[in-house]
């Protein structure tokens, strides 16, 4: 069987240079910018070498003038040309850099990625992971194709002055730019690959220590979670000594190179002068023109170290990008606004392998209150989970008025259909913002107005906190209520509204609930019988399937499962007790 991910991991970095494919122009622009400073930097040195030889034998200063003005235009060239090569490739690079954000913000806004991978995992893919795409472009594109150009007009200058310098030269070049970047490479490979996942490791760590502060000091358990964040600390520094020392050790590989072609050339041009066939002002120049040109390949061994946490960088990257949807492309077309019933028939959907639900015939009368219920595993979570959109559905229709919403976009299902997840999420913000989240564009009259349907007297300003943790449980299920009901949904879908509250509690959230979806068609999903009493129609779903339905009094006057499971706690006075 084909792996899917294989071309992530074969060509993990040759993705990476794609993302810059819009921008190819500037790119290019960039290279021959850096091509041009790199190039004057080599002429200067190379100038000021024939300048300094040719001063020496006391010539007319009028035969040095036109040298003096090209040392300094050599000299601008190469500052104004180094100046708007970092401009246009950076610039680049933070477009490109945006884009790949742009991709991974919207890979994630379809929300089933983020369930696959651990919250702190998932930053580090998000910030570290994407941001190694600039790194790569920055460095690892523009250098090496300015390396190559520049030093093939080097090596063709020495040539020029000296067959033997310059194949010397394109010796030692080839050495320093390619051998040396290969072996910095493949050694990087291992570390780079270990940099990744211990970065990684120590996010997920730190926000899972952050995240669970309070249960882990009140179980004794953060000194456990502080040792292993420390753990991760000294492993991601381990590893970035040893991508240091493998830098130090390309660096090195480069100077000592430079070093013996230098020497070399300087012996094989002394022996030229020697033999008549090279005059001592080329030897200078032949001289400091092979000390200039390993300015070209300095930085390659460096970027090619690199390469290894790039690449590793780019398959975690990509793994995000890469996940399959849960829920196929559809139609964008929106579904049609005002009251509308729902109404489900033969629903099938698998979870990890077998089915959840198998035939499910459920209906939801415009304006009507209408409840599921069931034993856990049987298939309620998953039935939430399709009418949202953030699962898909194996067969069967769900249709809301005429729209059938298992061929709509999860955008347009989501307008139609709102509700209030079994964990809704608050953002560390204002009461204000988090209701804005449903609607942008409400005015606070409106969103004063929601606040007194769902019966929450909170200033609009007033801050919630992290995760909501300065509302208690019931104003939070009731934050989350008024932004769904900002939305003016079709469809209300509560999905274990009262999970973990208080008896106490419950019954008064779940009161204001259902008194604020008042002539709205709202489903219930809950395991907790306290309140069913309250809804026109209840479905016992098992095994995933309906296997009782009709009015509470209905169910409660047969010998089946509700009966058998509910009868007390359906009392409102019982369940109190």
């Amino acid at each position: 069987m084909s792996d899917p991910l294989g071309a992530v991991r074969t060509h993990g970095v040759v993705r990476m240079l794609g993302l810059a494919r819009p921008r190819g122009g500037r790119f290019a622009l960039g290279v021959l910018l850096g091509a041009a400073a790199t190039a004057a930097g080599v002429g200067l040195l190379s100038l000021a070498a024939w300048l300094i030889a040719t001063a020496a034998t006391h010539p007319a200063v009028t035969a040095l003038s036109v040298a003096v003005v090209l040392t300094r235009a050599l000299g601008v060239t190469r500052g104004v040309a180094r100046y708007l090569e970092r401009l246009v490739t950076h610039d680049a690079a933070l477009r490109t850099l945006a884009d790949a954000r742009d991709r991974v913000y919207a890979r994630l806004a379809a929300t089933e990625p983020v369930r696959r991978f651990r919250s702190g995992d998932l930053v580090s893919r998000l910030v570290s992971d994407t941001d190694a795409t600039q790194d790569l472009l920055v460095r690892g594109l523009t250098p090496p194709l300015a390396a190559l150009l520049v030093g093939g007009g080097v090596v063709a200058l020495s040539t020029a002055l000296l067959t033997e310098g310059g194949l010397l030269l394109a010796a030692g070049l080839v050495l320093a730019g390619v051998a040396v970047p290969l072996l910095a490479a493949r050694a990087g490979r291992g570390p780079g690959r270990r940099v990744a996942a211990a970065r990684a490791e120590l996010s997920t760590a730190l926000v899972d220590a952050l995240q669970g502060a309070p249960d882990l000091v009140a179980y004794g358990a953060m000194d456990r979670a502080v040792a292993r964040v420390e753990a991760a600390d000294a492993d991601l520094t381990r590893t970035a000594r040893r991508d240091a020392r493998l830098l130090g050790l390309g660096a090195g590989a480069t100077a000592l190179l430079a070093g013996l072609t230098l020497w070399g050339s300087l012996l094989l041009g002394v022996a030229a002068v020697s033999a008549g066939r090279l005059g001592p002002i080329p030897l200078a120049v032949l001289v400091l023109t092979a000390l200039a040109a390993f300015e070209i390949v300095a930085p390659l061994p460096a970027a090619a170290a690199r390469l290894g946490a790039v690449r590793a960088s780019g398959e975690r990257l990509f793994g995000v990008l890469d996940t399959p949807p849960q829920v196929r492309p559809a139609s964008d077309e929106p579904v049609p606004a005002g009251p509308a019933d729902l109404r489900i028939r033969d629903l099938t959907a698998r979870y990890d392998g077998p089915l959840v639900l198998d035939g499910l015939d459920l209906d939801v009368p415009a304006g009507a209150h209408v409840a599921v219920v069931g034993p856990s595993g049987a298939g309620k979570s998953t039935l939430a989970a399709i009418l949202f959109r953030f699962q898909e559905a194996e067969g069967g229709a769900v249709r809301l008025g005429d729209a059938d919403l298992l061929h709509r976009s999860p955008d347009a299902v989501r307008a139609a259909v709102s509700g209030v997840p079994q964990d809704p999420h608050v953002f560390d913000s204002t009461v204000r913002e988090n209701l804005r989240l449903a609607r942008p564009a409400a005015t606070d009259d409106e969103l004063r107005a929601v606040l007194t349907r769902v019966r929450l007297d909170l200033d609009l300003d007033e801050p919630v906190g992290i995760r909501g943790s300065r509302l208690s449980g019931g104003m939070r299920q009731r934050l989350a209520l008024a932004r769904a009901l900002l939305t003016d949904p079709a469809l209300l879908v509560l999905d274990e509204p009262t999970a973990h509250l208080d008896p106490g509690t419950r019954d008064a959230v779940l009161d204001d609930l259902l008194d604020a979806a008042a002539g709205r068609a709202t489903l219930l999903i809950t395991h907790d019988l306290a309140g069913v009493e309250r809804m026109e129609h209840v479905y016992v779903v098992r095994e995933g399937t309906v296997a009782e339905h009709g009015t509470p009094a209905e169910l409660l006057a047969a010998d089946g499962w509700l009966a058998r499971a509910g009868r007390a706690p359906l009392s409102r006075a019982t369940a109190g007790r």
